[in-house]
């Protein structure tokens, strides 16, 4: 009668897929050209501006969509000094990102690898939330 027990139809929603940004033939030079210097420095450097260095290479060459060596990055950072920041955070994207093309190629062992490296990024968190207290 007035629809009270009519059951309600869910409009199925496609996930939207991330887009990420195309870069330009001059910003992969410049990113380039900054990873370079870097690199060439990170060595050199101790304390906050090592991890600094460290973090920032992470970031361009996620931006390079250089996945495994901004992971390696990220990692020394944390292991410089393991703290919530751009590494911890870059390093969740990252090993989702592995994952989920672990799980497109149907790779178990590759989704078990991912899915380790998040526990044990979990376990840094629960560490760094204990040592504030």
């Amino acid at each position: 009668m007035f629809g009270l027990f009519k059951k309600k139809h869910a409009v199925k929603k496609t996930p939207e897929k991330e887009v990420t940004p195309v870069l330009s033939t001059e910003e992969v030079s410049q990113l380039k050209n900054e990873s370079e210097l870097l690199v060439g420095r990170v060595d050199a450097l101790t304390g906050d501006e090592r991890i600094n260095a460290l973090n920032r290479l992470g970031t361009i060459n996620e931006q390079l969509d250089q996945l495994d060596a901004a992971i390696d990055y990220f990692e020394m950072s944390l292991k410089e000094k393991e703290q919530f920041g751009d590494a911890y955070n870059g390093l969740l994207r990252l090993y989702e990102e592995k994952r989920k093309q672990a799980a497109y190629a149907k790779d178990d062992d590759g989704i078990q690898k991912w899915v380790t490296k998040m526990d044990d990024l979990m376990g840094i968190s629960k560490r760094v939330l204990k040592s504030n207290y």
